[in-house]
């Protein structure tokens, strides 16, 4: 997996839980101003609202918007206890 991210942004908060779920990741940072990622390759290419954070899978997909990648990380290892299982009340809370 590949974690698009920008120091100061609102990518943190995936690059904690995949920390804490000890997934294995690549992050990658990406420069704001100019769209571009570390390598110097066009990040509109991965996201095209051009926004971090922006996750993509091994299978070549790409999920976008911190509640869908949270939540994903979340339920790959729901031992973590990062969400509440799926399902019941607390889940819906958390939504």
């Amino acid at each position: 997996m590949k974690l698009f991210i920008s120091p100061g942004a609102c990518s943190l908060a995936p690059h904690i839980a995949l920390r804490e779920t000890g997934a294995a990741f690549d992050a990658v940072k990406v420069d704001l101003a100019t769209r571009k990622v570390e390598t110097g390759d066009d990040f509109l290419t991965v996201n095209p609202s051009g926004k971090v954070p922006a996750l993509t899978l091994d299978s070549g997909e790409t999920l976008t918007e911190n509640p869908a990648i949270l939540l994903y990380i979340a339920d790959q290892k729901p031992e973590a206890g990062l969400a509440p299982r799926d399902g019941t009340m607390d889940r819906y809370r958390l939504l």
